[in-house]
């Protein structure tokens, strides 16, 4: 004896007939809800918190599926893979047989949702940043606090615009001035999304002496770097700067750079930046790892008088 027919399906059947359209539409409009989403970063976001939740419960994919009230785990799997989407009226439910009670953590569900079909940075800066730029940004979008350490450039959320246009210049691979244009913009937008958030972005930033010291778009361009350093430490409590003296010697940091990045919800991520090409890392024994590092370098680095001080006397040296 066959199954009954799917409501959905009679009820789509009925349109199609009413509505003198073609018989194959039902299906077509059947299939099309059913089509993955693309998996941008906010999707996948969602995913990695719903499998945390999972995992909490001790719960299987298949086993969540049922509790969920699916027929078959692979919409808990696409879901966490970031290829399914969610509506904001179906996270109620979600909360109440997963037992998410914080309602910043609600919250931050509901955001994630809202926020989930917006054209990420490489679909709006097409040509200029590729996706795995694109998801960088994202995540730090996301996070809560970032270390940073990088021998190379200081970190973009500090860096004044003149400085700035210097260092994506000097990436000889553009075609044209229009994409440094547009690149340069990308990166303005963003550290305005940055500052614009309702709760305030951490950066801490440990920097050798040897790169405040460099000439980056000249002198006077250095000099106003410097002082623009000298102005965060004094105005904006959510950035702390460290220099590290050259004297310091041989430290921690001479592996290379690297972001250690804590969210509001879930494990900490470690970033490695490189010309081409972006590094994540959770696994938590390599995350700890950069973490002790990371206590290395803010141990090794001048303190806020000290570092003061520093600036002070480089900013000093390079005026004209």
């Amino acid at each position: 004896m066959k199954g009954k027919t799917p409501k959905r399906k009679v009820f789509l059947s009925a349109i199609c007939h009413t509505f003198g359209l073609p018989a194959g539409y039902a299906s077509f409009r059947e299939r099309r809800r059913r089509m993955p989403v693309e998996p941008t970063p906010r999707r996948r976001r969602l995913g990695a918190e719903l499998r945390r939740a999972r995992d909490a419960k001790g719960w299987t994919q298949e086993e969540a599926a049922v509790h969920l009230g699916y027929r078959s785990l692979s919409t808990v799997s696409k879901i966490e893979a970031g290829t399914q989407g969610l509506k904001l009226q179906q996270l109620a439910h979600f909360f109440e047989v997963l037992g998410i009670t914080d309602e910043a953590t609600r919250e931050e569900w509901r955001e994630l949702v809202r926020r989930a079909a917006e054209p990420d940075w490489h679909q709006r800066f097409k040509g200029v940043v590729d996706a795995p730029l694109s998801e960088h940004l994202t995540e730090i979008e996301q996070a809560e606090s970032v270390f940073h350490w990088s021998p190379a450039v200081l970190h973009g959320l500090l860096q004044i615009p003149e400085y700035e246009r210097a260092v994506v210049e000097a990436n000889r691979t553009w075609r044209t001035t229009e994409d440094i244009d547009r690149f340069i913009r990308a990166r303005r937008e963003h550290s305005a999304a940055m500052q614009d958030r309702s709760k305030p972005f951490k950066l801490w930033s440990v920097i050798p002496e040897g790169l405040l010291r460099r000439e980056v778009g000249g002198r006077q361009v250095a000099a106003a770097q410097v002082q623009h350093l000298i102005n965060l430490m004094h105005t904006d409590p959510n950035y702390t700067i460290q220099a590290l003296p050259s004297a310091a010697g041989a430290h921690s940091g001479m592996d290379g750079p690297f972001m250690l990045m804590r969210y509001p919800k879930g494990p900490d991520t470690v970033t490695i930046e490189a010309a081409r090409a972006l590094l994540h890392l959770n696994q938590p024994e390599t995350v700890e790892w950069y973490r002790t590092t990371a206590d290395y370098l803010k141990t090794d680095a001048l303190g806020q008088k000290a570092t003061l001080k520093l600036l002070q006397s480089i900013a000093k040296e390079l005026a004209p």
